[in-house]
């Protein structure tokens, strides 16, 4: 049996814009302006607060694809729209984290993966900045990978959970597997069963126990409910559109208006922006080694305790 609880779901804090606040205020700005004098076009600023940004501005914000960056390891690569990372983008925190995925109004909001420290990867839907939907889990230091409903931030309700040579159909409580549910081995068989939470007597060591109760062929209207995505507002859906995408694209084409002007130079260090491709939620959903030998089915009779 598979030690599922050596390693948790990470329940570390995501770090959110509310932790880098953006004051978009600049010292100094090579590049063109328009006729009121503000960034407007493709330039280079320091901020006062030490970040620097290469890309593109439409009237004095960040307007187009772009690089914020500051010295301690925080950095966005991506689109912008009205001074606020709107679009796809790439987002490096200093805890050595990365985001890369849809951005709406400067939170993560769509489809996203997220890299935590720990090399456990989060591929799925956001909303807000937290984990809201459908989504696939990759443990660390575990060859597992868990497919399961996020509300906001937890997950919660049906999950799939990828082993090598089987696969675990049931129901997920944040951290762990609850109640019934059942591993199948491709499409022979599956060991139907239960799985709870045993704590001893006086101590707070907790114990994951699954209980087997039936092996039965395998049959795909026996098996549990899928993960099913989470309704969303019209409004929420999606950051990106291709009107919105044209918008930004624009900026390039409105310099013809604008007054070439240069206020001091910055370092000509190069920043090259990111080309991003939206990943398909499913693209990395693959179960190794289906295959199994059936023989080792009858040895499930027993009670399989894994600490937690």
């Amino acid at each position: 049996m598979h030690r599922l609880g050596r390693e948790k779901i990470s329940q570390q804090y995501v770090p959110s814009d509310e932790d880098f606040p953006i004051v978009f205020e600049i010292q100094k700005y090579n590049g063109p302006r328009n006729r009121r004098s503000d960034p407007h076009g493709e330039g280079k600023a320091r901020l006062v607060n030490g970040y620097r940004y290469e890309g593109f501005f439409r009237n004095g914000v960040p307007h187009g694809p772009g690089r914020l960056a500051l010295n301690d390891g925080f950095r966005y690569e991506g689109r912008w729209r009205k001074g606020q990372k709107h679009g796809m983008g790439r987002m490096y925190y200093p805890d050595c984290s990365w985001y890369e995925g849809e951005f709406r109004k400067d939170l993560r909001q769509g489809f996203g993966v997220y890299h935590y420290p720990n090399e456990a990867c989060y591929e799925g839907n956001w909303l807000g900045d937290k984990r809201h939907g459908v989504g696939l889990y990759s443990y660390a230091r575990e060859n597992i990978k868990l497919r399961g409903t996020w509300v906001e931030d937890v997950a919660r309700g049906a999950a799939e959970v990828l082993f090598e040579g089987c696969r675990f159909h049931g129901y997920w409580d944040g951290e762990l597997p609850r109640g019934p549910g059942c591993f199948t081995f491709g499409t022979d068989v599956m060991v139907r069963g239960k799985f709870y939470c045993d704590a001893k007597e006086g101590g707070e060591e907790k114990t994951l126990v699954w209980q087997p109760e039936a092996i039965e062929k395998y049959e795909y209207a026996k098996l549990p409910l899928e993960p099913l995505p989470l309704p969303v507002e019209e409004s929420d859906v999606s950051a990106t559109s291709s009107s919105e995408e044209e918008e930004c694209d624009s900026v390039a084409e409105s310099l013809a208006s604008t007054i070439i002007v240069t206020t001091g130079d910055l370092e000509q260090t190069p920043l090259l922006l990111p080309t991003l491709t939206q990943t398909s939620p499913d693209s990395n959903f693959v179960v190794a080694g289906e295959a199994h030998d059936r023989s080792s089915t009858s040895k499930s009779t027993g009670t399989a305790r894994i600490t937690a």
